[in-house]
């Protein structure tokens, strides 16, 4: 059997993912985290918010799709591109990459995707071709996939563009059945860069045994090659070579390389059980997620690491990354002795994430299991990743029962209720706790974050954050008092409360955007045009964090998104800026 066919066959074939048995997340015995990455793509409806009742077990997908947050508007959303040239437009989608605000970048990705372009029109052709670019230079390259597959690329004037998404996009998610059909189909007029065709070539007849074959055209790119990629020479020996010792494999990864070439080195390493490293992360740490997760051969830290932070970006499912922090493979011993076992992970972040969640599923006692989960939780907020262990523990939270025996662990169950939000749920064990202990400083914090998260007005989480400010921790007192007193000027008209008087600062070292940039804002305003004031505001706050921007940029801001009556964009904004600020 050729090499290739017995590669897709086992794909499909009936895999075991857990060792043991999983009650926090129900994923289907029989589909491998390549199955759900295809899965998650296939279907484009599904909701992006992963921790909310409503997720099934078998919605084990991957790759999710974004909410489109733009409002309709009766300015038609393509308006704003028609009088602008295509440089002109690159250089607003250049000046839009490194957006750090998860809301914003949903709202202004959901915008660009959702334009109505007759495509008919060289013009906007040029537009939808840069579009798809930003997203595979942000790093989604499932997105610009996505935008590939909706045009005929045939005799279009960015045929090699493309066709290189549809081969890369093909070889991240492991589909190199499909790689191979692209390539024996496509017009003999595409021209990729280095060399990109000619190699995948050589590596689907590595793959379907054609190693004479292989061997020639390698040849030929070896002569015709001006710089020879020595690093995909040294794979190709690997993969044609089967009594080749792969640690005789030098990993000697160029940083320079060109990243179009990456996600063809990461299917042949895969395809030689050789680990993805650190370095690939560097190249383009976004993109390369995918393919780390799903390369058994690489480092498991390094690949739940990708896969927590591809979670966060709402780029995997909690299926998923449950199935990743599953598969670590630790002994009886280890599991027994848990001191030990975290003494000596030491560091490790990553392992002993998964050794907490993979500890609670082996407590036979319902007490004893609790005890583990509030563990695993206290680990994870020590690391900044208490989101993801309330998501990955929710299923075994919803089995837990308000009882006298459970009493003092309710300030941390209702936690993880909000941040799953299951609001119902987090006042029952609120009020369970008041109603047995009183009001204490734990339980006072856990109400407030309810009342935060579960209010449906703006008005109604500034309030909060009034009244109960003196209930939050604080280590920049100054600027959150500007916050507080910046948000009561935009809400309320009129302010009761002083700054206080600071002559020991004169000048804020926070910068203004430029006077252009601040023009156009203005302006966009005052013509009540919402799709010019989000393509600066998302230019305005490029690069930047909540807490880095000057008090009067953040004014303008937020009055401009409420001037566009987009209330439950602002409340979103403010929940993410109190988040910066460190005031939650």
């Amino acid at each position: 059997m050729k090499l290739l066919s017995l590669i897709f066959l086992l794909f499909f074939l009936t895999k075991q993912i857990f060792s043991n048995e999983v009650e926090v997340i129900e994923l289907h015995e029989s589909k491998s985290l390549d199955q759900m990455v295809l899965d998650q793509f296939n279907n484009t409806n599904i909701n992006e918010d992963q921790n909310t009742e409503t997720i099934e077990a078998e919605n084990t997908l991957e790759v999710s799709n974004e909410d489109n947050l733009v409002k309709e508007n009766n300015i038609a959303q393509d308006s704003f591109w028609k009088p602008i040239s295509p440089a002109d437009i690159n250089n607003y989608l250049k000046n839009a990459e490194e957006l750090n605000s998860k809301i914003l970048k949903k709202e202004f990705s959901s915008f660009i995707d959702n334009l109505n372009l007759d495509l008919n029109i060289d013009e906007n052709r040029k537009i939808y071709f840069l579009i798809t670019e930003y997203f595979y230079r942000i790093g989604n390259l499932s997105k610009a996939y996505n935008l590939t597959s909706k045009i005929s690329i045939e005799n279009n004037e960015k045929a090699d563009f493309y066709t290189m998404i549809n081969f890369n996009y093909l070889l991240s998610t492991f589909q190199l059945e499909k790689v191979c059909n692209l390539k024996n189909n496509i017009s003999s007029e595409i021209k990729l860069k280095n060399y990109l065709i000619e190699k995948i070539d050589i590596f689907c007849l590595i793959l379907n045994e054609n190693f004479s074959e292989a061997e020639l055209i390698n040849s030929i790119l070896i002569e015709t090659e001006s710089n020879l990629d020595n690093y995909f020479q040294e794979l190709y020996v690997t993969l044609i070579n089967k009594n080749n010792d792969q640690n005789d494999f030098k990993e000697e990864f160029d940083q320079s390389i060109n990243k179009d070439l990456i996600f063809l080195y990461s299917a042949m390493l895969r395809i030689s059980d050789l680990p993805l490293s650190r370095e690939f992360l560097k190249v383009d740490s976004k993109n390369l997620a995918i393919p780390i997760i799903l390369n058994r051969a690489t480092p498991i830290e390094l690949r739940i690491q990708a896969a927590n932070e591809s979670y966060t970006n709402n780029n995997i499912s909690i299926e998923s990354l449950a199935a990743l922090y599953q598969s670590v493979d630790f002994n009886s011993e280890q599991l027994n002795n848990p001191k030990e076992t975290i003494k000596t992970y030491t560091n490790k972040i990553e392992i002993l994430m998964a050794y907490y969640f993979q500890l609670i599923n082996i407590q036979i006692f319902p007490s004893e299991r609790l005890e583990a989960l509030i563990s695993f939780w206290d680990f994870a907020k020590l690391n900044n990743l208490e989101e993801i262990a309330y998501s990955l523990s929710y299923k075994i939270i919803q089995s837990v029962e308000i009882s006298a025996e459970n009493l003092k662990f309710s300030p941390d169950i209702a936690t993880s209720y909000i941040y799953n939000k299951n609001y119902d749920k987090a006042l029952s064990w609120i009020e369970f706790y008041e109603n047995s202990n009183g009001s204490d400083e734990n339980i006072t914090y856990v109400r407030i974050l309810l009342s935060l998260y579960s209010a449906k007005e703006l008005n109604s989480i500034v309030e909060i954050i009034i009244n109960n400010y003196d209930n939050f921790e604080s280590n920049n007192q100054a600027k959150n008092e500007e916050l507080i007193f910046i948000l009561l000027n935009i809400l309320n008209g009129t302010n009761d409360i002083k700054l206080n008087e600071d002559f020991g600062k004169i000048y804020d070292e926070r910068p203004m955007p430029s006077l252009f940039i601040t023009n156009n804002l203005n302006k966009a305003i005052e013509d009540d045009n919402y799709q010019q004031f989000l393509i600066y505001s998302i230019i305005s706050l490029n690069n930047k964090e909540w807490s880095e921007i000057h008090p009067d940029h953040l004014n303008l801001i937020l009055v401009g998104y409420l001037n566009f009556n987009y209330s439950e964009l602002v409340k979103e904004i403010v929940l993410e800026i109190f988040k910066n600020y460190k005031i939650l």
